[in-house]
């Protein structure tokens, strides 16, 4: 390798962003939203902090993505029962209706990133990625955002 694998992959995510980052300002979100718009359309009602982990962002900043988003109208935010500290998630019909735009815009984004990839070197690769993700996290499950 010309590169070390790190520097690679590490070129490779920034360039993907690089992609990504103006197709979904069209949307009027930032990068970190797809991603949180993804997993509430799957589990609505989820508690702050387990959106948090499930999309690796520190509990600060998904606090700070989570207020503009609501400012938005892109969430809802409710106490729930019984417990003051605790504040389920939720998308909004705005948000259903920007998860799928973003949706749209990913596909176009892989295709454009895997092109030239077989069906085969598609599959490998993700299985790569995802035992990769596992190496790095102690053998934690990549589940979509």
């Amino acid at each position: 390798m010309d590169v070390p694998f790190s520097i690679a992959l590490l070129k490779s995510y920034h360039a993907q962003n690089n992609v990504f980052r103006p197709m979904i300002a069209e949307l009027g979100l930032s990068v970190g939203q797809p991603k949180i718009l993804g997993f509430l359309a799957r589990h609505d009602g989820c508690m702050q902090k387990d959106l948090a982990a499930m999309c690796d962002i520190e509990p600060a900043t998904i606090s700070r993505l989570l207020d503009k988003m609501e400012a938005d109208g892109l969430i809802s935010r409710r106490a729930v029962a019984g417990n003051k500290r605790a504040t389920a998630i939720s998308l909004t019909p705005s948000g259903y209706a920007r998860h799928e735009a973003a949706t749209e815009m990913r596909g176009k984004m892989e295709a454009l990133e895997l092109s030239g990839f077989s069906e085969e070197e598609k599959a490998l690769f993700y299985q790569f990625l995802v035992r990769l993700y596992k190496n790095l996290t102690g053998g934690a499950s990549v589940e979509e955002p």
